[in-house]
């Protein structure tokens, strides 16, 4: 009957022990999947930082030398070529809205779920206007994981020359002409003007890295 007693006991401390062994797994692999995604918004943000600086500097400079309509033309020719320099290490990144103006740019159905939930926060007024808007979604495909994220980008004072409401009339010819589509106008500051909206395809190793938080 001792032996007995013992070995259940022995049983059940290993049951034990096994038990939270486990469950010490299962929060380290929730840590490694936080921290993961959490270097992955970092990266998402750089990207974005690199991308804004890079067309605000050009913007600037164009609409300093030859005005607003300078500006148009950095819009449609360059903003896509600085996406481009920024859309490496697996990155692409772009950007799309409720109202677009160019029609290349319209949102597909995860994106406009995001802008909507934009949108539906900022008029609750539930968030800081400091505070910036994003979203972040893995997606599954067969063995290919790809990491979504958005970020909402606020007007600008600067944007109201081409996307407010006192467009002029011969800037405005010269933005249909480039965009026979556009709906990116009467935007006051601080609407959301559209979002950066930015993925990365994360090969098979790396989402066993995301899962298992193992290299």
């Amino acid at each position: 009957m001792k032996t007995t007693k013992t070995s259940t006991s022995t049983f059940v401390k290993a049951m034990t022990i096994s038990s939270i062994t486990l469950l010490a797994s299962i929060s380290s692999i929730s840590h490694a999947e936080l921290l993961t995604e959490q270097q992955l918004q970092q990266e998402a943000n750089q990207k974005i930082a690199q991308f804004s600086q890079a067309l605000k500097g050009q913007l600037q400079a164009a609409i300093k030398q030859g005005g607003l309509p300078a500006g148009v033309s950095v819009c449609k020719s360059v903003a896509p070529s600085i996406a481009a320099e920024n859309s490496k290490d697996g990155w692409t990144i772009e950007r799309t809205s409720l109202r677009v103006r160019n029609s290349d740019n319209v949102p597909d159905a995860w994106e406009l779920t995001q802008l909507n939930q934009f949108e539906q926060t900022k008029a609750a007024g539930t968030q800081a206007a400091d505070t910036p808007m994003i979203a972040s979604q893995y997606q599954v495909n067969g063995d290919t994981t790809e990491f979504r994220y958005m970020k909402a980008i606020p007007t600008q004072e600067l944007c109201l020359g081409c996307h407010g409401s006192n467009i002029t009339p011969e800037l405005s010819t010269l933005i249909n002409q480039a965009y026979p589509d556009d709906k990116a106008i009467n935007f006051e500051v601080g609407d959301i003007r559209g979002a950066f909206s930015l993925h990365k395809v994360i090969n098979s190793t790396e989402q066993l890295k995301t899962i298992t938080g193992k290299p």
